[in-house]
C-alpha cells in the first residue's frame, strides 16, 4: 500500500480532513471514519484525485451522517491517579478502588468482595504510570482469559470450524476476522458480556460475508437478535471504555 497523505474536504461550512491511500487490494474506493473525526479513503491505484473528489462529492450524505454519530458519543472518563474512592469498570460495572500498602514486592490488582484491591509495596514511591501498568495487566490477563469463552459460545451456533482467538490492543476497531482468525480489543472486557458478544457476533459473521452486507448482518441476527441496540450502545459508549 501506498504510503498515505492528509487533505482536507469541504461540505458547505464544514471541514472534513480525510487521508487518502492506494491500494494494489482495492478494486473500489472505500471510505471509514473512526472517532477521530478523519475520514480514510484507501483506493485502487488507477484512481485518481479527481475520482476520489467525485466518490466523496456521492457521498456526502453519508460523511455528515458519521461526523454526527461521532459527535453524540460520550466523553471518555478523565485520568485516573488509581487512588482510593475511584472507580474502575469490569464486564460494565463501576467496581471501587481501595489502595493497600503492603509487604509486596510488586504492586498487584485483586477483585475481591465487590471491590478493587490495589496493593503497593510499603515504603516505595510508585508512580502513576506504575500503577497504570499493574491495572492494565490485570484486564489483559482478563480478556485473554474470558473473552474467547465468547467465541466459543456463538461459534457452534454458525457450524463454524475452531478459530484461534487472541487479544490485543486494536487500533480504531473492536475485532478483526482474518483467516480463520479473530483478534479482540482488550478493553472488551469492561464492556457488559452482551456487547462483548454483539463484538464476538460480528466478527464470526465474517467467517460466511466478507462484505457488510443484508446477508452480513442477517447472519448477526441469527447469533443476536437485537445486535442494533446493542451496536448503538457501543458506539454511543464505546470511548467511555477505558481506565
Amino acid at each position: 500500500m501506498t504510503p498515505s497523505f492528509s487533505r482536507q474536504y469541504h461540505i458547505g461550512g464544514t471541514v472534513v480532513p480525510y487521508t487518502v491511500a492506494w491500494s494494489d487490494r482495492r478494486e473500489t474506493v472505500k471510505l471509514s471514519m473512526d472517532a477521530s473525526m478523519e475520514l480514510q479513503v484507501t483506493a485502487p491505484r488507477d484512481v485518481s484525485m479527481d475520482g476520489i473528489c467525485e466518490v466523496l462529492d456521492s457521498r456526502q450524505e453519508w460523511i455528515l451522517e458519521k461526523l454526527y454519530r461521532f459527535s453524540e458519543q460520550s466523553t471518555p472518563p478523565y485520568p485516573k491517579e488509581y487512588l482510593t474512592g475511584e472507580k474502575l469498570p469490569y464486564l460494565g460495572r463501576q467496581y471501587p478502588l481501595v489502595v493497600h500498602e503492603e509487604e509486596v514486592s510488586e504492586p498487584e490488582l485483586q477483585l475481591t468482595t465487590g471491590r478493587f484491591h490495589l496493593y503497593l509495596p510499603q515504603e516505595q514511591q510508585i508512580d502513576v504510570p506504575r500503577k497504570r501498568q499493574t491495572v492494565l495487566d490485570w484486564y489483559l490477563r482478563r480478556a485473554q482469559r474470558e473473552l474467547p469463552q465468547r467465541v466459543e459460545r456463538l461459534r457452534p451456533k454458525l457450524g463454524a470450524d475452531d478459530i484461534n482467538v487472541s487479544v490485543d490492543d486494536l487500533e480504531g476497531r473492536w475485532g478483526e476476522y482474518q483467516s480463520g482468525s479473530i483478534r479482540l480489543h482488550w478493553r472488551l472486557i469492561l464492556a457488559p458480556v452482551r456487547i462483548q458478544e454483539y463484538v464476538v457476533a460480528h466478527e464470526l459473521a465474517h467467517t460466511s460475508e466478507f462484505d457488510h452486507s443484508t446477508a452480513f448482518w442477517t447472519v448477526v441476527g441469527s447469533l443476536i437478535p437485537d445486535y442494533e441496540d446493542r451496536r448503538e450502545w457501543l458506539r454511543l459508549n464505546g470511548s467511555t471504555l477505558a481506565v
